[in-house]
């Protein structure tokens, strides 16, 4: 009888062990994530009193090619061979060492072509390359993937890796200012733990080479997250604690909190203390309008005023625009990772409030997309109680849609853009001017054909109760939900924050169904069937006044529509 060693993987195996590794990362900037958690992680572990760390990074997005070095604790040349292989590790200290799963390396060698490592403990040195990874991973060939590895005479402390060839990822089409934003925000040169406790630091260099060849040279970065609470003056935000102590006295009127609050960002630090030993550290703050994001994105260089309304390209670059959201941090390094609102009332407001937890107990791998179950639910939770307490002053003293933030309003300048705006031309409501844009317009029309006897069948109940949904009604003995929409397409960002659930809602009021409504629907396999009255229809009477119907493949019941225009 002969012995096989049946443990040891094919080639077959390998590729798709590293096939499987890459599916593992859904993120547009995992790579450099990788690459700097690792060059972070190995300045953390020197265990030199006052040590200065120092992270230099350079990328070219012409050539696509990326170099990160830093001058940490290096790799032992003896066991960098079993480090390059899938999930191998050195990290030995958990306590302050972010990577876990082993596989960082496999990752961005096997998304490049040219893989080029030099690194030393102080005491050896090496230089290690990888040729044709990427193309080796997409063949079929039996041939084994070589590894060339030389011992240096000169000692260095650190590691340097160079990757050229790199696939063209998304971050590659960044401007110098979405990078830099992306960088300390969604990987570990972000640190989140100086926004609560001094940390070490750690002197960052950028050099970038942009898409139109423009070249960024010995630029600096702080090692530490980009908090907007940094980017305000004085007279942009307030601490809601402070607020607290200053104006809740019965002696200060309703006018001057208001006055306090009024076109602030308002923000908030704490703790939580789970079961009483998981410190929760968390960073919050509520912008007085939705809009503000916006504003800021621009004035922080990450978008330009003619790509705010361009969906595709706001969706593209998500990740590199301020915006609303509870996010997450693990041992110092922000995840980018989003955990959806928990339900509440008054939900229209999750649009304005921004979370950052910091949870050192957080289990994390790169990549990951999302946090599912408890974990979530927790944070979730603690979320819940940060929104409670911003609540009991913003729905009093703060204006909900206010988006100037604190610019002047012109009230010439308004009525200048009103008269250019298009006639209606129509004897069949009070409106002279075409409500494009305007949710409130839609929504003052509908009642106006209510009062005028062309919408019909439904007994109005209550508008906006709890902030949720915009109209609660009944039809016969149906009680039903009324949403209100500008454009037919908005429900699309409702139904993606989970703010708002498509079989919730029985009908969704708009102006005028377009094409482009149509192409944003069908882009997510909902159908829009324009509603054709005939006196020989029979069966289930479709809703009062409804001219269209939204489909989702009979998943859930339709959502009817009524288009104004058509009404009109």
């Amino acid at each position: 009888m002969k012995t096989i060693n049946f443990l040891n993987p094919g080639m077959k195996q390998v590729r798709k062990s590293i096939i499987d590794i890459e599916d593992s990362y859904n993120n547009e900037w995992d790579i450099l994530a990788e690459l700097i958690q690792n060059a972070v992680d190995a300045i953390r572990n020197i265990e030199v009193k006052d040590y200065k760390g120092k992270i230099d990074i350079f990328i070219n997005a012409i050539d696509k090619e990326i170099r990160i070095k830093d001058n940490g604790i290096g790799i032992n040349p003896d066991e960098l061979p079993d480090l390059l292989k899938p999930f191998s590790s050195n990290k030995t200290n958990e306590s302050i060492s972010v990577g876990e799963k082993g596989v960082g390396l496999t990752f961005v060698m096997f998304n490049c072509n040219y893989f080029e490592l030099i690194t030393g403990n102080g005491e050896k040195s090496c230089y290690a390359k990888v040729s044709d990874a990427s193309v080796w991973k997409n063949s079929i060939s039996e041939e084994d993937l070589q590894l060339s590895i030389k011992n240096m005479d000169e000692t260095i402390q650190g590691t340097e890796v160079i990757l050229k060839q790199v696939s063209n990822l998304p971050f590659f089409d960044l401007t110098f200012d979405q990078l830099v934003y992306v960088l300390r925000t969604r990987t570990s040169i972000g640190n989140t733990k100086v926004i609560w406790n001094e940390d070490i630091d750690i002197s960052i260099n950028l050099e970038f080479v942009d898409q139109n060849g423009e070249h960024f040279k010995d630029k600096e970065i702080p090692f530490k997250y980009l908090s907007l609470i940094d980017e305000l003056n004085d007279n942009e935000k307030i601490d809601l604690d402070h607020f607290k102590i200053h104006y809740e006295d019965a002696l200060k009127t309703d006018a001057e909190k208001r006055r306090a609050l009024f076109n602030k960002i308002i923000y908030k630090k704490g703790e939580f203390l789970h079961n009483n030993n998981r410190k929760l550290k968390y960073l919050a703050y509520f912008v007085p309008g939705r809009a503000v994001w916006d504003k800021l994105s621009v004035d922080l260089n990450l978008i330009t005023d003619d790509k705010i309304d361009d969906d595709e390209y706001v969706e593209n670059y998500h990740y590199a625009l301020m915006n609303s959201g509870i996010f997450t941090s693990v041992k110092g390094m922000p995840t980018g990772i989003v955990v959806n609102n928990p339900k509440t009332g008054y939900a229209g407001y999750w649009s304005n409030l921004f979370i950052i937890f910091e949870d050192s107990s957080l289990k994390f791998d790169i990549g990951r997309k999302s946090i599912h179950g408890r974990q979530a639910m927790i944070l979730q939770n603690y979320a819940k109680e940060i929104f409670h307490d911003y609540l009991k002053y913003v729905t009093k003293y703060v204006s909900r849609d206010n988006a100037n933030f604190g610019e002047e309003w012109n009230r010439d300048e308004v009525f200048d853009e009103i008269s250019e705006m298009i006639d209606l031309n129509n004897e069949n409501t009070l409106f002279k001017k075409s409500p494009k844009g305007q949710e409130a317009q839609v929504c003052a029309m509908f009642y106006e054909q209510a009062a005028k006897g062309k919408i019909k069948d439904l007994v109005f109940l209550t508008s906006g109760y709890k902030g949720r949904y915009d109209l609660y009604a009944k039809w016969e003995r149906k009680k039903v939900v009324i949403e209100f929409k500008s454009e037919l397409k908005n429900i699309l960002r409702d139904f993606n924050d989970e703010q708002k659930l498509f079989d919730e809602i029985d009908c969704i009021v708009c102006w005028n169904i377009s094409e482009e409504d149509e192409k944003a629907l069908k882009s997510k396999s909902i159908s829009i069937e324009e509603i054709k009255k005939s006196r020989l229809s029979t069966g289930v009477p479709s809703f009062p006044n409804a001219t269209h119907r939204l489909d989702l493949g009979g998943m859930v019941k339709p959502i009817y529509i009524i288009d104004l225009k058509k009404i009109i």
